[in-house]
């Protein structure tokens, strides 16, 4: 929607980006233990069990495929426009909670109320 993901994702992202770069490491030892412990190793670490979460979650069947564009696309494909519209509404509505924006119809009971209902 705005180029956000959920704090899951965005950890997702996040950690197999770490991965990548322990896997593309300059350091020999540091890329050796990381292709063992990701391509060899399955379920032994930290490292393999969360490479192996992440592709599950996405499909993907290597981990360097993970990237924060693939996985926006990803997640874009299971947002249905209804979600989108309540999410757009009960933003507006928050904003205007806040006074960022301006209702002179509503009051912050109102604005509650439909907060609530909409959730």
């Amino acid at each position: 929607m705005s180029s956000y993901l959920s704090l899951l994702d965005e950890l997702c992202c996040r950690s197999a980006a770490f991965i990548k770069s322990c896997l593309e490491s300059g350091s020999s030892i540091d890329s050796a233990v990381a292709h063992y412990s990701v391509y060899y190793g399955r379920m032994n670490s930290y490292i393999d069990r969360n490479a192996f979460f992440r592709c599950s979650r996405y499909d993907v069947t290597d981990i360097l495929y993970v990237t924060r564009c693939m996985v926006l696309c990803y997640v874009d494909e299971y947002i249905s426009p209804q979600l989108i519209a309540s999410v757009l509404l009960v933003l507006e509505l928050l904003f205007i909670g806040e006074g960022r924006f301006s209702c002179s119809l509503l009051s912050f009971h109102d604005i509650d109320e439909l907060v609530d209902f909409i959730m």
